[in-house]
C-alpha cells in the first residue's frame, strides 16, 4: 500500500511539475510583456488614484506570478510618497483619489502616508477619499480623514469606538503539555517572556501598554480632528460615549461628507473638478514610473541618498523573504551588513537612511548590525527612519546612527534582553512516550539540550551571560545618544516607548516619516535642494530570481496539497508553529513582546 501511494504521489508530482512548467512559460511571456510596458503617458486633467487594500508594504515584492493573478501589491510606501510629491508639481494631475477597500498597514506607516497627503494638499489640489461596502475601520479612517472630501456607501459599516490591545498567554497550555519554560531576563518591563510564564499582564507591562494605547488614541484623535475640522476632544468623546458603528452615524457626526454609491462618487469628483467628459485616471503603480522631469522637477545632481531597509525579525546570516510577496519575514545580519557596505563604499552615495521596521531578535546579530552602522556613520551621514516598530534589537542597531527620526506612534525602546529556554522532557515522555538517557563530559554540556531542567548553578551562569549582553546594549545606546550610562538605565529596563515619548526621553531626535529622514540625511551631506535620487538596498531581486523562487514555491505548495490529507497538513502546520515557538531556545534575544497591534 505504501508503494502504491508513493507511486501515485510521484506521478502526481510529475504531472504538477509539467503543468507548472507550462504555466511558467505562459506567465514568463506575460511578465516579460508587463516589464516591457513603456513609460506611462499622463493625460491632461488626470486624477491620481491610490487603491488601498490591506497593507501598503515598505517595499513591494514584484512577484510575477502573484501579480499575474492580482494578489500582490504593485506599489509600496516609497512609490506613494514619491508619486504624491511628483503629482503636486505635475500640471497634468488635478487631484488625488484614495480608493480604500481596507487598511491593515501599521499606524506609523499610515502616518507617513498622511504626511505626504498633507504636503500634496499644499499645492492647492484636492484630495478625495472613498470607502466601499466592505466598511471603514479606524485604520482606514485615519488615512481617509487626511482627504478634503470623504464618501462612503450607504448602509456600510463604520468603526470609531476606541482602541483595544489584547495579549495572549500560554502558561496554562504549556503546563498541560508538560513543557517547562525557563526565563532569564534583564529589565522589569521586558515583557516578551510573560506570555510563557503568566496568565495576565504584569503591573509594569500593563503600565507601558496603556501608555502606548493612550498615545495612539491621542495621535489618532488629533489627526482625525484636524482632518475633519473638529476638536480632538470631540473625537475622543464620540469614541467613548457615542461610538460610531455605521456610515449613517458617521455622516451625522460629521466624520464623512456624504453617503454615495460608487457611480455617484465619480460623478461628485467630476463636478468638483468641473470635468464634463470621462474622468481620466492613472493609478499610482503606473505613475510611479513617470520620470520626475516630466513633472517639471529637477533632481539634485549632488549624488544619491541610499535607503537601506532593515525589516522583520533580526536573525543571524541572510534574510529570509516570503516568496509570495508582502515583505521580508526577517532581516539577516549578513544581508544588512552587505547592503550597508555597498552604500558606504559607493562614491555616488553621499548619505544613508536606514529604514528600521523591526521588533528586534537576535542580540548577537543586532551587535553585528550596530557595528556596520558605526563604520558607515564614520564616513557618511547616517539617519535612521523608524517605521511601525524599531524596538529592542531594532533600537540596538539604530543607536549606531547619527540621528533618529520616528513617528509619534512608532513603537520603540525596549532596551532589554532575555533568554528563553524550554524543557520539553515531560511533554516527550508523558505525551509521546519518548524517553532519554545521556552521557556527558561536563556538568554544563546539557544546558541547551531542551530536555533537562536547569540547576541553580546553570541558572546563575545564564543570568551572568544575559547581563553581559544587557551591559553592552546600554553602552551602545549611551555612546550613540551622547548620554550617561545612568541616564540610559533610567529609561531602559526593557520599557517600550512610543515615538513621541521616546523623543522626550532622548531616544529619538525628531518626529516625522521617511521623507523627512531622507531630507535630513541629504542636508547633512550638503546635497542641495531636492528631490533627491534614491538607491534602494538591499538590491531588489532580479526578475529571473523572483520568477525562479515563485515557481519553486508554487510547485512545492501544490505537491504538498495533493499528496497530504487535511489532517496531515494540520499536523504540519502545528509542528511549524511549535518550531517557531521554541525557535529562540538557547539564544539571547533583544526583542519586543510577541505582538503589539491596536484594534
Amino acid at each position: 500500500m505504501r508503494f502504491l501511494s508513493t507511486l501515485l504521489a510521484s506521478a502526481l508530482g510529475t504531472l504538477i511539475a509539467l503543468g507548472a512548467l507550462i504555466a511558467f512559460g505562459v506567465l514568463f511571456i506575460f511578465a516579460i510583456a508587463l516589464s516591457s510596458d513603456p513609460t506611462p503617458s499622463v493625460q491632461p486633467n488626470s486624477v491620481l488614484t491610490i487603491d488601498v487594500k490591506g497593507a501598503i508594504p515598505e517595499r513591494a515584492v514584484q512577484d510575477p506570478f502573484a501579480q499575474a493573478f492580482g494578489d500582490a501589491p504593485r506599489f509600496d510606501l516609497n512609490d506613494v510618497n514619491s508619486s504624491l510629491r511628483k503629482a503636486a508639481a505635475d500640471d497634468r494631475i488635478d487631484a488625488v483619489w484614495l480608493r480604500i477597500e481596507s487598511s491593515t498597514s501599521g499606524w506609523a506607516r499610515l502616518g507617513d502616508l498622511r504626511e505626504s497627503i498633507e504636503t500634496f494638499k499644499e499645492s492647492g489640489k484636492p484630495v478625495f477619499a472613498s470607502g466601499t461596502d466592505a466598511g471603514m475601520g479606524e485604520q482606514a479612517f485615519y488615512l481617509a480623514s487626511a482627504a478634503d472630501s470623504l464618501f462612503v456607501p450607504p448602509v456600510s459599516d463604520f468603526q470609531m469606538n476606541g482602541f483595544y490591545l489584547p495579549q495572549p498567554f500560554f502558561s496554562n497550555a504549556l503546563e498541560r503539555l508538560d513543557i517547562e519554560p525557563k526565563i532569564v531576563r534583564v529589565g522589569d518591563f521586558k515583557s516578551a517572556v510573560e506570555p510563557f510564564t503568566r496568565e495576565d499582564l504584569s503591573p509594569e507591562n500593563r503600565l507601558q501598554l496603556q501608555e502606548l494605547l493612550d498615545t495612539q488614541n491621542s495621535v489618532f484623535s488629533q489627526a482625525v480632528g484636524d482632518g475633519r475640522g473638529m476638536d480632538a476632544a470631540e473625537i475622543r468623546r464620540l469614541a467613548a460615549e457615542d461610538p460610531i458603528l455605521s456610515a449613517e452615524a458617521a455622516l451625522e457626526a460629521g466624520l464623512v461628507d456624504g453617503l454615495l454609491y460608487p457611480n455617484e462618487i465619480e460623478a461628485a469628483i467630476k463636478e468638483r473638478l468641473n470635468i464634463a467628459n470621462d474622468l481620466q485616471t492613472i493609478n499610482v503603480s503606473r505613475y510611479a514610473r513617470v520620470p520626475v522631469s516630466d513633472a517639471s522637477l529637477t533632481p539634485s545632481d549632488e549624488g544619491t541618498v541610499a535607503v537601506v531597509y532593515a525589516e522583520g525579525n533580526i536573525v543571524p546570516g541572510k534574510s529570509q523573504d516570503n516568496p509570495f510577496g508582502g515583505g521580508g519575514d526577517s532581516i539577516g545580519s549578513q544581508t544588512f551588513v552587505e547592503a550597508l557596505d555597498q552604500a558606504r563604499t559607493d562614491s555616488n552615495v553621499k548619505a544613508i537612511v536606514v529604514r528600521v521596521n523591526s521588533p528586534g531578535g537576535s542580540a548577537a546579530a543586532s551587535e553585528i548590525m550596530w557595528n556596520a552602522m558605526q563604520r558607515a556613520g564614520a564616513e557618511k551621514p547616517v539617519v535612521v527612519s523608524m517605521g511601525d516598530f524599531a524596538a529592542s534589537g531594532g533600537y540596538y542597531l539604530a543607536a549606531g546612527a547619527n540621528s533618529i527620526v520616528a513617528q509619534d506612534n512608532t513603537i520603540t525602546g525596549s532596551i532589554g534582553v532575555f533568554g528563553l529556554f524550554f524543557n520539553a522532557r515531560g511533554f516527550l515522555e508523558n505525551q509521546l512516550g519518548v524517553t532519554f538517557d545521556a552521557v556527558r563530559t561536563s556538568p554544563y554540556a546539557d544546558i541547551y539540550s531542551g530536555i533537562e531542567p536547569f540547576r541553580d548553578d546553570q541558572q546563575e551562569r545564564l543570568e551572568r551571560s544575559v547581563e553581559r549582553v544587557y551591559d553592552t546594549f546600554l553602552q551602545r545606546v549611551a555612546d550613540g545618544r551622547g548620554m550617561d550610562r545612568a541616564e540610559v538605565e533610567a529609561i531602559a529596563d526593557g520599557r517600550v516607548w512610543s515615538g513621541r515619548d521616546a523623543q522626550e526621553v532622548g531616544l529619538v531626535d525628531e518626529i516625522g516619516g521617511l521623507n523627512l529622514a531622507v531630507q535630513r540625511a541629504a542636508e547633512a551631506a550638503e546635497m542641495g535642494e531636492g528631490p533627491y535620487n534614491v538607491r534602494i538596498l538591499p538590491r531588489p531581486k532580479t526578475f529571473i530570481e523572483q520568477l525562479n523562487e515563485s515557481f519553486s514555491a508554487s510547485v512545492r505548495y501544490q505537491i504538498t496539497n495533493l499528496t497530504t490529507t487535511p489532517i496531515e497538513r494540520e499536523l504540519l502546520e502545528q509542528r511549524q508553529a511549535l518550531e517557531r515557538l521554541v525557535g529562540t531556545h538557547g539564544t539571547v534575544q533583544a526583542r519586543l513582546p510577541i505582538d503589539i497591534r491596536f484594534e
